[in-house]
């Protein structure tokens, strides 16, 4: 199963792009990527008609990552290496453990966190079965 992949959305004909702007319901996937990433669209005009362009948060800020000690204490970081320069942490097994295949390092384990609203749940990445939310 694909996941929905924000570096593509802007790449004509691509799986993100598709569903912002060639679809019955880019409008909420449009909703969603903006609430969830951060942003907005704007229409653009090409040689080949219109469409929807994202222009990401000016904080330039979209991925984070969610960094758990042993303790249990969250650490939202959006420098992945230099985080685990500061705690003695090998950036590559930290890595491992994001992917998933490690369950932890020094008892850390790490997450990426999606969007610039860092209150409320995490958000996960959309996969092809996950549709945007349903219009009201």
């Amino acid at each position: 199963m694909r996941k929905f992949d924000i570096r593509n959305i802007n790449r004509v004909n691509s799986y993100e792009w598709t569903r912002c702007n060639n679809e019955s319901r880019s409008f909420a996937w449009r909703e969603m990527v903006s609430k969830y990433y951060g942003g907005s669209f704007v229409q653009e005009i090409s040689n080949k008609g219109l469409y929807w362009k994202w222009l990401p948060p000016e904080n330039g800020e979209i991925n984070r990552w969610v960094f758990i000690d042993p303790e249990g204490k969250e650490h939202v970081v959006s420098n992945f290496k230099g985080f685990c320069v500061e705690n003695n942490l090998d950036d590559g097994r930290m890595y491992d453990t994001y992917y998933g295949k490690r369950k932890h390092h020094k008892k850390w384990t790490a997450r990426k966190l999606h969007g610039t609203n860092l209150t409320g749940s995490y958000i996960k990445d959309f996969g092809r079965n996950d549709g945007p939310p349903a219009r009201s």
